[in-house]
């Protein structure tokens, strides 16, 4: 898989100063509460999809436009609700944690409240080691369905745990690679994200460098080959 090729790629677009530029101009909908936010993540979400198909197929043009904004939200809708169906259990835990917390007003005795403190303290360092340990294993597994999920467009690909835990089981070492390369791409986005401007940038960036990263990994296990886009 191309790390570099990740970075440049939207570059060799005609028109990617216009693909970007509305990527980045829908950071501005987070001025609207609740609503505008959840329309920018969806349409990212489906923005960042289509890249993955793009690259997948070999598509020459692997950076998409914006045309079918009603389509890419839908999309990303989907996608959104799937990724939450993964992450419920990390929900449960922070719930739990917080349990501990919850019941200190209605304690007397400062010993007892005291008591209850150190446990729920105890309590989120647990819980939050365990809510970090299934993320990583969520987003793998949700990774694998989201492969997937290329060919077969439909909701029900996501909740079939065994054949996308067999996908990555299968396929260790490239799913690990794709770990390697976002995590450098999130320093990278973190390296932005503190520029002023580059703010505005990050959110375009992290979908179009995630876009084919995950698209290199669905070409190489349907081909045998990274794609050359």
């Amino acid at each position: 898989m191309d790390f570099v090729k990740a970075l440049t790629y939207p570059f060799d677009d005609e028109d990617w100063l216009k693909k970007l530029g509305i990527a980045v101009l829908l950071f501005f909908l987070n001025l609207i509460p609740v609503i505008g936010t959840f329309i920018m993540i969806f349409a990212v979400q489906g923005w960042q999809f289509e890249i993955v198909k793009r690259v997948k197929r070999d598509d020459p043009e692997p950076l998409p436009g914006w045309d079918n904004f009603g389509g890419l939200i839908s999309k990303g809708l989907t996608l959104f609700l799937a990724g939450l169906v993964y992450f419920i259990p990390t929900i449960l835990f922070s719930c739990i944690m917080l349990v501990p917390f919850g019941l200190m007003p209605a304690l007397e005795s400062e010993d007892a409240i005291a008591a209850l403190g150190g446990l729920g303290t105890i309590g989120v360092m647990c819980c939050s080691c365990l809510i970090a340990l299934y993320s990583i294993a969520a987003w793998i597994v949700y990774s694998g369905g989201l492969i997937r999920y290329v060919d077969k467009e439909e909701f029900g690909t996501f909740m079939e745990f065994g054949a996308n835990i067999a996908l990555v089981r299968d396929n260790l070492g490239d799913f690990g690679m794709v770990i390697l390369f976002l995590l450098i791409g999130g320093v990278i986005a973190s390296i932005l994200s503190g520029t002023g401007i580059g703010a505005l940038l990050t959110t375009a960036f992290s979908a179009y460098f995630t876009g084919h990263i995950l698209g290199q990994l669905a070409h190489k296990l349907a081909a045998g080959t990274a794609p050359q886009v």
